[in-house]
């Protein structure tokens, strides 16, 4: 029998992956924290596993009436399928290409654990550099990095600690330049269709190492961003290290390596991103995957890996377009069914940890503020949200008071008024818990 939503992420059982830049099986710096998404105590359905011999509702006699709300203006896609069977319940405009906007993340955070395995930890490195007198920081796709271990993502890799082993490794003596080497990103900032102004305040430009996402302010979710966060990143690790100088280089082959640290466990990546909707570390994520898969850290890599994903986990790919891991691109495509197809293979994959990540209604991450509408969905209806311009999506599971587990994907392109359209799917959702049908 199920129990979604008590899956632990057995990251000692999984297999981290081998990379280009170093071989992660001893990571050195980092600590697994348990996910902020775990379920709460109260209510206690967060708690109540699914039941396979719970009867499966019949949507068909609901649901036509619910999608039919005015408030969904605009074009809306919807599927509603029983996560056991992959049996499609309900579906509306199910294999029509829509915009899903941060539903996506749930496309990203499936592959990751697809590739990458829970206990995959990104490196940054620092080799010795042309001369004695300078050092090459290789930048390795963390964007989560912290000066002194602490950040905006909480714990991860610190600057401070590879100066001080840098340092160390150099007898004390500090380098008058830090050389800082991008090579491994091979792109354009933004992903296609992304405008360059959101580069500023709902996600950092793309490279492949950051302090804090490239946060300014590393408190705030929306803020602004530095205008090169590698090179900001690249600076302060200079000041820590004493060097009077930064400029760009490429670390020699088979230069000396003389200090590694690594980033949280990808399993607290995903946590994050899909909990949060974190841009940054979203496309970050991606990134990896793509290296993994494609060979090469490139958006698009990233749509190539994805769809890989999603083609092995029999999902139909027909019309679907993957510009990006974090869901910005107004240009992407995907379909309520292939997110419903999505999340019933990632039940039973090593991916099916993603369950956890998603906002809990009413309790956690980007659906602690929802659900006000729909009070009888708290801590019953975990999903993924999603808002663009004219787009709202919500993608996730819900357990019927039976105790039969269902997953879905709403998604919605062109409504004036997305307020309206999120409370709608947050009823919509609670009515399937509270079907009885």
């Amino acid at each position: 029998m199920w129990a979604l939503s008590l899956l632990v992420v057995a990251v000692a059982a999984m297999g981290g992956a081998v990379w280009a830049l170093q071989a992660l099986t001893e990571p050195q710096t980092g600590a697994f924290t348990a996910p902020e998404a775990y379920p709460p105590a109260e209510p206690p359905r967060v708690l109540a596993s699914a039941d396979e011999s719970a009867p499966v509702p019949d949507l068909a006699s609901a649901l036509p009436e619910l999608l039919a709300d005015p408030r969904f203006s605009g074009n809306l896609s919807a599927v509603f399928a029983d996560a056991l069977t992959g049996e499609i319940l309900y579906e509306q405009a199910g294999t029509t290409p829509m915009t899903p906007a941060s539903s996506m993340k749930v496309v990203t955070g499936v592959a990751a654990f697809e590739h990458l395995g829970a206990e995959y930890r990104i490196p940054t490195t620092v080799v010795e550099g042309p001369d004695e007198d300078s050092v090459v920081l290789v930048a390795g796709g963390d964007v989560a990095m912290t000066v002194d271990g602490e950040g905006y993502y909480g714990t991860g890799a610190s600057l401070t600690e590879l100066a001080e082993a840098v340092l160390a490794a150099r007898d004390g003596i500090a380098p008058s330049t830090v050389y800082l080497d991008t090579s491994l990103f091979t792109d354009t900032v933004n992903a296609p269709g992304v405008p360059m102004s959101d580069l500023n305040l709902y996600t950092a430009p793309a490279a492949p190492i950051m302090l804090d996402g490239g946060r300014i302010d590393n408190t705030v979710h929306y803020t602004p961003h530095h205008q090169d966060p590698a090179l900001y990143a690249a600076e302060v690790f200079a000041g820590l290290l004493g060097a009077g100088q930064v400029a760009e280089g490429t670390a020699e082959e088979g230069a000396a390596e003389l200090a590694t640290v690594y980033s949280e466990p990808m399993a607290s990546l995903v946590d994050f991103l899909v909990l949060t909707s974190d841009n940054e570390l979203a496309d970050a994520v991606a990134f990896q995957t793509a290296l993994a898969v494609e060979g090469e850290m490139t958006w698009g890599a990233i749509g190539q890996a994805h769809m890989a994903t999603l083609e092995s986990l029999g999902v139909d790919t027909t019309g679907l377009v993957l510009n990006d891991g974090s869901g910005m691109s107004p240009a992407n495509r995907l379909t309520a069914t292939a997110f419903a197809q999505l999340m019933t293979a990632a039940a039973s994959s090593q991916a099916s940890s993603v369950f956890q990540s998603l906002p809990v209604a009413g309790w956690s991450g980007s659906l602690a503020e929802r659900f006000s509408t729909a009070e009888e969905g708290e801590g019953v209806v975990r999903a993924k949200t999603g808002t663009l311009t004219g787009v709202s999506s919500l993608t996730g599971s819900v357990t019927t008071d039976e105790g039969r587990l269902i997953v879905f994907s709403m998604i919605s392109n062109g409504s004036a008024n997305p307020r309206d359209v999120e409370a709608a799917m947050d009823e919509v959702t609670t009515a399937v818990s509270l079907c009885g049908c």
